[in-house]
């Protein structure tokens, strides 16, 4: 060992030299998964120069989020066929990672341009607008008797658009008949709603038709929404207009944009018949 001694590297200098700490070497050594080439009765411990390489492919397996656990596994019983097998599953987890990101990249791309928009809405105005079609991935609201039964229906929302991996800019929007409106029943949710932008062949998805549209904004949140409805009503009236089937409520800015549930900025916005 003396006389060989300069070709081996202490635990200090072999931990400098790849990059990590004596304590990574030291646990690493005990579970198993790499240790020095010679341990001297003295306590010493030494690495060759051609460790250096297999600590290099447990780095490389640690980057691809395997557990110490799996890379001992593997490393193990490697051989050509383990290390395709292996690849094989890695390439396909790295695929499933790189469509998760470009899923969330399109989330705050849509979510950027609904916020800037923000500042070009004026509260003050009603108006009437030719829209679009939107497709809409609805679930049906609980009987909602109380708050609590209203948080059940949300989360039961919320839950129904994981299990279907539903990702979108869009906060959840609440539909409301406009029978209910009219009688002056403002929270008397039908369904709520995620807007997406392609059909999904596993759920329905209900198609707010294009047309000409009512719309106004409410800067004040849920707790006096009534006083938009109440313009809202006024100005259907004073231009003789004929409402069909549900108001919209679609959330524009929320928890993440501003503090306090009476800071949400809500678009409310019904098909009509001029």
């Amino acid at each position: 060992m003396n006389k060989n001694k300069q070709n081996y590297f202490t635990t200090g200098e072999f931990a400098k030299l790849v990059g990590v700490t004596k304590h990574t070497l030291f646990h690493y050594d005990k579970i198993g998964i790499f240790s020095p080439e010679i341990k001297e009765d003295n306590a010493y411990r030494y690495y060759s120069v051609f460790q250096i390489e297999v600590f290099y492919v447990i780095s490389a397996l640690k980057e691809l989020d395997m557990s110490l656990k799996d890379i001992k596994t593997y490393l193990d019983k490697r051989n050509p066929k383990e290390l395709i097998s292996l690849l094989e599953k890695e390439n396909k987890i790295i695929d499933d990672k790189i469509s998760m990101l470009l899923k969330m990249k399109k989330v705050i791309e849509g979510k950027l341009v609904i916020t800037k928009g923000v500042f070009e809405i004026d509260t003050d105005k009603i108006s009437i607008e030719r829209c679009e079609e939107e497709l809409l991935v609805l679930t049906k609201c609980f009987n909602l008797a109380n708050e609590k039964s209203l948080a059940k229906s949300i989360a039961n929302h919320v839950n129904y658009c994981d299990e279907n991996e539903i990702y979108s800019p869009h906060s959840m929007g609440e539909m409301i008949a406009s029978d209910n409106i009219i009688k002056g029943k403002y929270d008397e949710y039908d369904y709520f709603y995620t807007r997406v932008y392609e059909k999904n062949e596993n759920i329905d998805i209900y198609i707010k038709v294009a047309g000409l549209y009512l719309i106004a904004y409410h800067d004040k949140g849920f707790c006096t929404i009534d006083t938009c409805y109440q313009r809202i009503m006024n100005f259907v009236k004073e231009n003789n207009l004929t409402l069909e089937g549900y108001f919209y409520e679609d959330i524009l800015l929320d928890e993440l944009s501003v503090a306090g549930y009476d800071e949400y900025l809500i678009k409310i916005s019904i098909k009509v018949n001029v």
